[in-house]
């Protein structure tokens, strides 16, 4: 073919002939990606053994926990809920170290893919910001992982319930005041967890190394900020609220109102508003440079 000739080929395109969602609909499309993504929906079987594997887990011992306060109630003759394992603060002990496992699986799977593949131009071209596009990746951590932390938690409150002498309702009426304390814990572990992982995801390339850079980041933070805390005194205290895993633990027991001493920054002194302020610092400080970071991608 000549350069003064040409040739017109029709490719069958067809204009979009639905409804328009614009952005709201852009984002809630994107949302549910995200949630594809992290529990492995629609996707081959070896990317669904892992989350589901893990929500097996976590559930396993709040029904062991709910198996035996009915053996002591219905066999024994005692009082199912004063089982000393059956309380919120043991469950989210319990499930943190999943759920560690759990976050280190789906931060990076909701971001790496996106910009190692080229496609963030693609969301780009639709009416979205960048804003939009990380806080529906976030929503997505925080409906499943949400998930993750609430799930036990239900499972605990309804299987205790039924176990009141005055009947299931009044059983659920009795703790209802614990629905909020749980919420807002989970929260706290949710941003204690969740946003390390954004962080270490924004620039890692490959989903392994990611793992593993977070997975290291959260257990050896802990492990050198309580040495240094308990080997020092004075000014190297402060390095006791570097210990990212036992920050929502600290906020955990206040909010239930426990008195757990908990290794590091209990023994340093510090009120638990230091770890809130601490988790939320982390999580502000990676919304802004998140920010930055994918403004100077597209």
């Amino acid at each position: 073919m000549t350069a003064e000739q040409g040739a017109v080929f029709d490719l069958g395109y067809q204009p979009h002939e639905g409804p328009r969602l614009g952005r709201r609909g852009a984002i809630l499309a994107t949302l549910r990606d995200g949630l594809r993504r992290i529990l492995g929906l629609r996707r081959k079987a070896r990317k669904k053994i892992m989350p589901w594997l893990l929500f097996g887990i976590a559930l396993l011992p709040v029904i062991a926990i709910v198996g035996l306060s009915f053996f002591t109630s219905t066999v024994l003759g005692e009082a199912g809920p004063e089982n000393p394992f059956a309380g919120h603060p043991n469950i989210f002990t319990l499930t943190t170290s999943v759920f560690l496992i759990f976050t280190a699986l789906a931060g990076p799977e909701l971001l790496i893919p996106d910009r190692v593949e080229g496609v963030l131009s693609v969301y780009a071209s639709r009416p979205m910001r960048i804003s939009d596009y990380l806080g529906a990746r976030a929503g997505a951590l925080a409906v499943a992982a949400g998930g993750f932390l609430v799930l036990p938690q239900l499972v605990l409150y309804i299987g205790l319930a039924s176990l009141h002498p005055d009947g299931w309702f009044s059983g659920l009426t009795a703790n209802l005041s614990d629905i909020p304390k749980i919420l807002l814990a989970s929260l706290f572990y949710l941003l204690a967890y969740g946003a390390p992982a954004f962080l270490i995801s924004m620039f890692a390339k490959r989903l392994g190394p990611a793992w593993g850079v977070y997975l290291a980041v959260m257990i050896l933070s802990t492990a050198f900020a309580v040495a240094i805390s308990e080997a020092t005194a004075g000014i190297g205290r402060w390095a006791a609220l570097a210990a990212l895993s036992i920050n929502p633990d600290i906020v955990m027991d206040w909010i239930f109102g426990q008195t757990t001493v908990r290794e590091g920054i209990s023994s340093a002194g510090f009120s638990p508003m230091w770890s809130v302020g601490v988790i939320l610092g982390i999580a502000i400080v990676t919304w802004i440079v998140g920010l930055r970071r994918y403004r100077s991608l597209l």
